[in-house]
């Protein structure tokens, strides 16, 4: 039994590497292959390519891999068409991964989107329609993403987000009211943009021990060369330790992404940033569907995390935080919001049911 995967970025190489471990409890004979990253190596994938560090997020930001992933992307498609796996199963990166998809659709494989486009919140709604028509089915991983899409067909699921399952190991660490988490990102223009940012804020914050979990290997020598000189101020730790760092802190420095869906469940308190081209941002900002950034944020439809967006104040922020960690009813308050993000996105054993539909599918 084959099973092709398609995986570009670090946070899609960590669902992989999730959703492999629970297929290999279940089934011993399956090889694993594609695209994917270092936690899906781990996990037995036959890596044929990592494209995580060439992971970008905006419309002018990807534009100088575009010719390098254009060739891979081709490299993929006559993999495919050789290997002839039972399963592909593509996890994010939609520009890269639904030409890819309907390809193997073409080819007679059983396709599977794992976070699939999220139409529910930015760009048009009636694209999901499409992106229905070219797959057999979609797992999707929020309720207004299911909402969506059922709208347009009925070979949709969801079980839940499987971050419920991941994180359930990390509810009994206390916290550490000296310790703050920095994630900058796991995307190269982010750590460039974003971590500079948050050493500043770190140098006006005394008292208070940084951490930076290392969200892959591919940025060890980026993120080193950016806090070159700062070395007493923070410490660079594994990636592996990332949820961990984030459940012991008291708040977190965050970029917009996963991480504040993470947050939420840990129930950690977390700043959020965003600072994107000019031009991503100009156009973002007419393709979103809702006021806010942080995933949390969104689905609640208020804003419980802070959020900083392009053109960011420092002195404004520590203001903030410091007026934040003053103020025990506010945190209380965040603390009880986060209650309901678990009850929305799903109870545990989410990775279990979706293992057992893929394995149905074969």
């Amino acid at each position: 039994m084959k099973i092709f995967f398609s995986a570009l970025e670090v946070s899609a190489d960590l669902h992989g590497s999730k959703l492999i471990n629970a297929l290999k409890q279940k089934q011993k004979n399956i090889y694993f292959f594609g695209l994917g990253g270092e936690r899906m190596k781990e996990e037995g994938l036959d890596v044929r390519w990592d494209l995580t560090r060439y992971s970008t997020v905006g419309f002018v930001e990807p534009l100088p891999y575009i010719p390098k992933l254009l060739k891979i992307q081709q490299e993929a498609k006559n993999l495919l068409r050789e290997a002839r796996p039972d399963l592909a199963i593509f996890i994010d990166a939609q520009g890269f991964n639904l030409p890819l998809a309907k390809y193997a659709k073409s080819l007679g494989i059983i396709t599977v989107y794992y976070f699939a486009p999220q139409y529910w919140l930015w760009g048009k709604k009636e694209e999901a329609k499409e992106v229905l028509s070219n797959l057999d089915w979609i797992i999707a991983t929020f309720p207004q993403e299911y909402s969506l899409y059922k709208s347009f067909g009925d070979n949709v699921v969801f079980f839940g987000h499987p971050l419920i399952d991941y994180l359930s190991v990390y509810s009994n660490i206390d916290k550490k009211n000296d310790l703050i988490g920095l994630f900058p990102g796991s995307r190269v223009q982010e750590i460039k943009k974003l971590t500079p940012i948050f050493l500043e804020i770190a140098e006006k914050l005394p008292g208070y021990k940084f951490v930076i979990p290392l969200a892959s290997q591919n940025f060890s020598n980026l993120l080193y060369s950016i806090i070159k000189g700062k070395e007493n101020l923070v410490k660079v730790v594994s990636g592996n330790e990332s949820q961990k760092i984030l459940r012991a802190s008291v708040i977190s420095l965050v970029a917009s992404g996963t991480v504040t869906l993470e947050a939420a469940i840990l129930k950690t308190p977390v700043f959020v940033f965003y600072k994107i081209s000019p031009l991503t941002y100009f156009i973002a900002k007419r393709l979103v569907h809702y006021p806010y950034i942080a995933l949390p944020n969104i689905i609640l439809e208020k804003r419980i995390f802070p959020e900083y967006v392009q053109y960011i104040d420092i002195n404004k922020v520590v203001k903030d935080i410091d007026d934040f960690l003053k103020d025990s009813d506010r945190r209380e308050k965040m603390l009880k919001d986060l209650d309901r993000i678990s009850e929305i996105i799903g109870k545990p054993g989410v990775l279990d049911k979706i293992s057992d539909f893929i394995l149905n599918l074969l």
